[in-house]
């Protein structure tokens, strides 16, 4: 028996509640407002927009930020599109991650259905239960749209920058390992201090052949691309050292 969301994807080209707000926000925004669009209230209490890219840390990030529920996955579009008003108000940010330990973390929570708090969507369950190895879920990831992934396969500058020019509309953007202090401190400017580790990735650190890297690099070519551009944010300690 198909899955509704395989049903809803060959009738309206969308898995996820976040793919109709992106599909049909900017031409039909008040059916999508009505219907799918959802807003976190802490979002708004805190004027702070936080664009959760799957497998870079975000449901830690959410618990801190935000306490219950969860943030969704909607990409900083779906703000300018269903929200201008808070998108030109408030501030954003979002993390990255190295695009081949993203891309070793998403095959791993693929293999398993999952992680520890959130699993793996019945309808891509279906779709990879095929995948027992890397070049089998290169294979499912080569040549599809976004649109036609899991949430965590996507490439990561899909959820924060304008499409038609690559150029990132989130005002913030910290790189896991690279701007962990900077990052800490902005989470700080907004009362979070520790942040808690949830749903961890599962699997070693990755390995992968010189040919399964090359096919990384260019499935995810967008990503590479962002994180070469991203400024290296100072840590307040350091401008004050400078000053």
């Amino acid at each position: 028996m198909l899955s509704s969301k395989i049903v809803r994807y060959r009738l309206l080209g969308a898995y996820y509640r976040e793919d109709m707000c992106e599909r049909y926000g900017r031409v039909l925004p008040s059916v999508v407002r009505r219907l799918y669009w959802q807003v976190h209230p802490q979002t708004v209490a805190r004027n702070l927009i936080f664009i959760h890219v799957p497998r870079v840390a975000g449901m830690s990030i959410s618990a801190a930020l935000f306490g219950g529920g969860h943030t969704g996955h909607d990409t900083i579009r779906a703000y300018r599109d269903l929200s201008p008003e808070l998108f030109a108000t408030a501030d954003s940010f979002a993390l990255m991650r190295d695009p081949v330990d993203r891309f070793w973390s998403g095959y791993h929570f693929v293999r398993h259905s999952g992680a520890a708090v959130v699993g793996l969507s019945r309808a891509f369950r279906q779709m990879t239960r095929h995948v027992e190895t890397v070049d089998d879920y290169l294979d499912f990831l080569d040549g599809k749209s976004p649109l036609a992934l899991d949430f965590v396969m996507r490439p990561q500058a899909w959820f924060l920058t304008d499409l038609k020019t690559g150029r990132p509309l989130v005002k913030n953007i910290f790189l896991l390992g690279r701007d962990d202090e900077a990052l800490a401190q902005y989470l700080a400017s907004y009362g979070v201090g520790e942040v808690p580790r949830l749903n961890g990735s599962l699997g070693a650190p990755a390995v992968l052949t010189p040919a399964q890297r090359a096919r990384v690099e260019r499935i995810y070519a967008d990503d590479f691309k962002l994180i070469a551009a991203l400024p290296r944010p100072v840590p307040a300690r350091a401008m004050e050292r400078q000053a």
